[in-house]
């Protein structure tokens, strides 16, 4: 007898309420999945706004430009069975952006450094193209996927493979993956600014392995391990270091290779009493340009009857800052720092000591149309609030970079299971 679709519905949010997967690290591919390939076609619709908000008047020069950046993004995706074991995914992604960007920043009268920003005069979008598709066994599941994603002064070509092998009556899972990607990247206005190459690129080479361990019907233990190589043009063409007495600006250097290790503990706790899933994780990662940094996640899954679920989330990030940030010069290649290679120097407070805290909700609604009873509808809507400070760093920072960003993503969308 066909179970009912609410049947199925119940058992797999509570699946996944269970066993979602750990952080995808770097992009790689970490997700958990069911052990056979999806039975019905499902596609899906959401759109995202990303905005900053705009740089304290105290943190740039007189009069300076305070308007940062905003992001607009829409993606359609589609998944299908191929056959009884195999099953792919088709994602389209359209980005716009616009707004202004931290250029630089230099000391004032106290030699306390502020922001400067670009004009608020970028205007760019992004297309991306994902393809994924899996093939399934008894003992677990093969994944092979590829994308490229075009901006007007980027691109980028990914290909990649996934896996997962279980053990133990299915109660540990193995898993682990190896990807790469080839950038190329063409500044716009090379021909204005000298500090702007005319031509670039990168490449960069992914692994990871992670354990999944069913302790009971309710503990679910995960961890896993990333390891990332990047070659090439790693530096930021749109951003430079200000020479102090020299009234210039040079371009940011950085070095051209960078290792970066990350480790995850993830642990999720069903309480069936109050059909209720907790996530509870922390990452450590490292890399050789000196950045190390902490991050600790809570999430609360809870279920309302059938159709309902509803997960707030906190989030906590610390990190150190990289051996040749500095926020401006006093003499060409002397940030006063350890340098990984000769003259490498950059005041993008990306690279700086700085903590962060952010925190939002996630509501998911499951429904049927009476008039199409076997079309099932899923829709999601979410919102983050994301504050960076040097104050919340949890070593001391004595002077923050004045480029620190805070911003509020708004989401929402629709799954159709046919």
């Amino acid at each position: 007898m066909r179970r009912s679709r609410r049947e199925l519905r119940r058992e797999r949010a509570a699946l996944r309420a269970l066993t979602s997967s750990a952080l995808a690290l770097f992009g790689a591919a970490g997700k958990a999945s069911a052990d056979t390939a999806i039975d019905h076609v499902q596609t899906s619709y959401s759109w995202s706004t990303y905005s900053e908000d705009p740089l304290e008047s105290s943190k740039t020069i007189p009069n300076g430009d305070t308007k940062r950046y905003d992001i607009s993004t829409q993606q359609v995706s589609l998944a299908a069975p191929i056959t009884e074991t195999m099953d792919f995914s088709l994602a389209l992604t359209h980005e716009t952006m616009s707004g202004g960007s931290p250029w630089y920043s230099a000391p004032d009268a106290a030699g306390t450094p502020v922001q400067i920003m670009s004009a608020p005069t970028i205007d760019d979008t992004r297309n991306d193209l994902q393809l994924h598709a899996n093939y399934y066994t008894e003992e677990g599941r093969l994944g092979l996927g590829g994308g490229y994603s075009k901006e007007n002064d980027y691109s980028a070509m990914s290909g990649g493979f996934d896996g997962e092998r279980h053990f133990n009556e299915k109660n540990t899972t193995l898993s682990g993956g190896l990807g790469l990607s080839f950038d190329e990247i063409d500044p716009t206005d090379a021909a204005i600014y000298p500090t702007r190459p005319d031509h670039k690129t990168k490449q960069s080479y992914t692994g990871f392995l992670g354990l999944s361990q069913v302790l009971s019907r309710r503990l679910i233990l995960q961890g896993s391990f990333t390891y990332n190589m990047h070659f090439g043009y790693l530096s930021d063409p749109y951003k430079e270091v200000f020479l102090v007495g020299g009234g210039t600006q040079f371009g940011d250097v950085r070095p051209n290779m960078r290792q970066q290790y990350a480790m995850l503990l993830r642990t999720n706790l069903h309480l069936e009493e109050v059909e209720a899933t907790i996530h509870a994780s922390y990452q450590y990662y490292r890399d050789t340009w000196g950045v190390n940094s902490h991050s600790f996640e809570l999430s609360w899954y809870q279920t309302f009857g059938d159709s309902l679920q509803i997960t707030p989330t906190v989030r906590y990030y610390s990190q150190g800052g990289a051996d040749f940030y500095v926020p401006y010069l006093k003499k060409p290649g002397d940030p006063a720092k350890k340098f990984l290679q000769p003259d490498a120097f950059s005041s993008d407070y990306r690279l700086s000591p700085y903590g962060s805290l952010s925190f939002g909700a996630k509501a998911e609604y499951v429904f049927h149309t009476p008039w199409w009873r076997d079309i099932e509808w899923r829709g999601r809507a979410s919102v983050e609030r994301y504050l960076s400070s040097g104050d919340l760093c949890l070593t001391s920072v004595s002077v923050p970079a004045p480029g620190l960003v805070s911003f509020t993503v708004f989401s929402l969308g629709l799954t159709v299971v046919f």
